[in-house]
């Protein structure tokens, strides 16, 4: 019988890696001001890595766990489970990775792999989607810097955060939070995504 992927130690690993990507940005406390607003940027795309690995990984989770949906959509009547290795070659679509570029791109994709019922991320409130999207626009900015970019992040920030006039990355991560409804108020935005991150983990 194909190996059953363990989604507690999935969970904890994950939680483990945006831990460590967080220590590494708290121990810049005592560093040059530009040192530490840098820090911010380039964790913030550590912890858009770990959330892109978690996802991949938890759609064949899903996948090796519940294959009814797609073994009926494929009409495979013979076979029971899918083994990790043929989940992650189908979550990946045969490519080197798996490709969303949104939280809604996201739920679609799992919903077709797995039907709605059986989508681990249906619990994924409309709030925290915007948050992750909004990570996912900074990750863009700082990686990428191109004009669209660009554009993408200054509408996210203005969509969640209710910022007009939106400051560089390094700036906005490092300012605290202390907006009323914020997941982590009086810490840095870089908290308060990473927390939106840590449980959704937990959650999913």
């Amino acid at each position: 019988m194909p190996r059953k992927i363990d989604l507690e130690a999935l969970r904890r690993k994950s939680a483990e890696e945006l831990a460590t990507a967080l220590e590494r940005y708290e121990v810049t406390k005592g560093l040059h001001y530009s040192w530490r607003r840098w820090t911010a940027r380039m964790t913030a795309v550590d912890i858009h890595a770990v959330w892109e690995r978690y996802v991949e990984t938890r759609l064949v989770a899903a996948l090796n766990h519940s294959p009814q949906h797609f073994l009926e959509g494929q009409n495979i009547a013979s076979v029971t489970r899918i083994p990790p290795g043929l989940a992650r070659y189908i979550v990946r679509g045969g490519r080197n990775f798996t490709d969303f570029r949104s939280t809604g791109d996201l739920m679609s994709k799992a919903d077709h792999l797995l039907g709605k019922d059986a989508n681990p991320f249906k619990s994924l409130t409309t709030k925290d989607r915007s948050f992750i999207d909004c990570l996912a626009a900074i990750r863009n900015h700082v990686v990428h810097g191109s004009d669209a970019s660009i554009a993408a992040y200054r509408r996210s920030l203005k969509a969640v955060f209710e910022i007009k006039t939106a400051p560089g990355p390094d700036e906005f991560l490092n300012a605290k939070d202390n907006w009323t409804p914020s997941p982590a108020r009086y810490k840095s935005r870089l908290h308060v995504l990473a927390e939106v991150i840590a449980r959704t983990i937990q959650n999913t």
